[in-house]
């Protein structure tokens, strides 16, 4: 760590900058800078790394590979969270810190076990003596993982997530003792606060996903509603790029999102906070603004969705190869239902016992779950929630939940190309349309009575082809429900979001939200005559019912450009309304028109990026 404020230690090293300040004391100066203007003063910590010729006289503090060598870069070597540089100076630092400024908060960066650099080197597990000893303690005949191609990996994941928690606790209950008032966050721990960090990274389309800052929100929102959720967003792209500034509108989006989810957005400025190349943050200042004026109604904010997807683990690059997650699926599920403008909650896997603890499934009528996400504990979760009278829609393999009937199995799958080029899924009555390709594989299910839906024999595809006559269907469906306790569990046993995701195709889409809709029947929230691009997000604030509505319109590969101005109807049913309903944009400060559709309202909308609509 470089201090930015005087400290005299063998393992400490001050900032020569600090000379150039005539106090010589960057932090008391910012301190009293913020009181004198009304804000709050943050702390930033980073105990992951130390320069490379202090780990050099304490060797024991270093975080190992499996060859015994210690990982460094740029001058700095990784530090293991299990060495006495956590358990005992990181202590130590942060009382003589504590005591000398009277800081509103601290945030500490990186506390995790550093299995991969910040340009993604892989180094594996910590292989010191304290990991091997604490994972020989824990699990004594297991052999100690190189990687998460190991079946000992996930023991050591969570034994390591124990770890982590533990220090986050030891140093909340630090820094309490000595500044009660002040907050504690961390990135990958939950404390005070809980920090979701955002920033999109360049280098290849797979990696950028348009709506994390919405689903780390919802996840952590709904699991832990009294722990503050900060959706961090830079201004910056990627990290080795650190000092070229984000796609404006992209930004606006991202704050637009946490906003919608009932999360608090952040900024940050790498560089001084006046850079004028840094675009990014001028174009999100309206929304800061609309938080600013509406904070109570922002505070108030909760989830109205009556449908929710369950997200799988892994909210970072880290977590996601630690969980070795898989979101293809998932995120085709989220594409179908976000474009027919059905509202939804995301449920985070990782939380699950959490929110059975709590009973927060049965405020949903409809749970989306992609069946690559089912643990044991889940399965339970889920077949108990249908049971009891909830419905759950189930996509890919249908045995994975752990909740198909007697006399219903799995008769063999299909894999790819080779198996599944040449067929379609299709309605012999010809009722919905467009046949359907399934990418991904296909789970050919025996014993079910399928709802109209079925998969086509495979008819040759290379020249010559054939070019008609190919309507022979199997005896598989694409889609079949049963009866479980007073619930309903519908099975897509393909995998259809894949299918969305890979294809683009909108009567993949369909389907899947058809299946949803069936199910939500005359408990659905809002409707909407407007572009698919546009998201809608409902909360409820008080009495008064809070829509979001995202533009999503202006995406290429790696980014969100400018987007396409969108008008259109939104629909609210008369169930969810008062009286005299009011409709009011909170972004441009206007009362909206409306008109009555029965006992529905019908809200004229028009949304360029982001439109705040409040019905009072």
């Amino acid at each position: 760590m470089t201090y930015f404020y005087p400290v005299d230690g063998p393992d400490q090293e001050t900032s020569p900058y600090l000379k150039q300040r005539e106090s010589g004391d960057l932090i008391g100066d910012a301190l009293r800078d913020s009181r004198a203007n009304g804000l709050r003063f943050v702390a930033r910590f980073d105990f992951s790394r130390l320069p490379s010729r202090f780990v050099d006289a304490h060797p024991e503090w270093a975080y190992r590979t499996a060859d015994g060598d210690v990982c460094t870069a740029d001058g700095l070597t990784n530090i293991c969270p299990r060495s006495d540089y956590y358990e005992i100076r990181a202590a130590e630092i942060l009382t003589d810190f504590v005591d000398r400024y009277d800081v509103d908060g601290l945030f500490f960066n990186w506390l995790q076990f550093p299995e991969a650099s910040y340009r993604m080197d892989y180094y594996g597990p910590c292989h010191c003596t304290r990991c091997l000893d604490a994972f020989a303690r824990e699990h004594p005949s297991a052999d100690y993982p190189t990687g998460p191609d190991r079946d000992s990996y996930g023991s050591l994941v969570a034994l390591n997530r124990r770890h982590l928690q533990r220090l986050a606790d030891r140093f909340a209950a630090l820094l309490k003792a000595r500044r009660p008032e002040a907050a504690l966050f961390l990135a990958d721990a939950r404390v005070d606060m809980v920090f979701l960090e955002t920033n999109s990274p360049l280098g290849g389309a797979a990696h950028w996903w348009a709506h994390t800052p919405s689903e780390l929100a919802s996840a952590n929102v709904i699991a832990h509603p009294e722990v503050p959720a900060m959706v961090h967003s830079a201004v910056n792209v990627g990290l080795p790029y650190r000092l070229i500034g984000e796609q404006p509108a992209q930004y606006t989006r991202y704050v637009g999102q946490a906003l919608a989810r009932g999360a608090r957005p952040s900024a940050v400025v790498i560089g001084p906070p006046t850079t004028e190349h840094f675009a990014a943050l001028p174009a999100a200042v309206p929304l800061l603004q609309l938080y600013q004026r509406e904070h109570a109604m922002y505070g108030a904010l909760e989830p109205a969705a009556r449908v929710a997807v369950v997200r799988p683990r892994g909210g970072s690059a880290l977590a996601a190869l630690q969980d070795r997650s898989d979101f293809e699926e998932y995120r085709g599920l989220f594409e179908s239902l976000q474009q027919a403008h059905v509202p939804f909650d995301v449920l985070g896997a990782e939380f699950m016992g959490e929110l059975v603890a709590r009973d927060v499934l049965s405020r949903y009528r409809v749970i989306a779950m992609p069946g690559g996400v089912a643990t044991d504990d889940l399965s339970v979760s889920v077949r108990r929630y249908a049971e009891q009278g909830g419905a759950v829609v189930l996509t890919g393999d249908p045995a994975a939940a752990g909740t198909l009937p007697a006399g219903i199995r799995v008769e063999r799958t299909l894999d790819g190309v080779r198996e599944l080029g040449g067929r379609f899924g299709v309605r012999p009555d010809g009722a919905f349309g467009d046949r359907l390709p399934v990418l991904g594989t296909f789970w050919a299910v025996a014993g079910a009575t399928g709802d109209g839906w079925f998969l086509s024999d495979q008819a040759p595809f290379g020249p010559p082809e054939l070019t008609y006559g190919n309507e022979t269907l199997t005896a598989h469906p694409l889609r079949f429900r049963h009866r479980i306790g007073e619930g309903t569990i519908a099975y897509l046993p393909w995998t259809a979001g894949v299918t969305k995701r890979r294809s683009g195709l909108s009567s993949v889409a369909g389907l899947v939200t058809d299946t949803v809709l069936d199910l939500l029947g005359d408990e659905r929230t809002v409707r909407a005559t407007i572009s698919s691009s546009v998201e809608i997000v409902l909360g409820r604030a008080g009495g008064s019912l809070v829509i979001h509505l995202l533009n999503h319109s202006g995406g290429v590969p790696e980014r969100l450009i400018d987007p396409q101005p969108a008008a259109g109807i939104v629909h609210v049913p008369g169930r969810l309304l008062s009286a005299q309903p009011v409709a009011t944009s909170l972004t441009r400060r206007a009362r909206l028109e409306t008109a009555l559709d029965g006992p529905d309202l019908a809200i004229e909308v028009a949304v360029t990026d982001v439109e705040v609509v409040r019905l009072d």
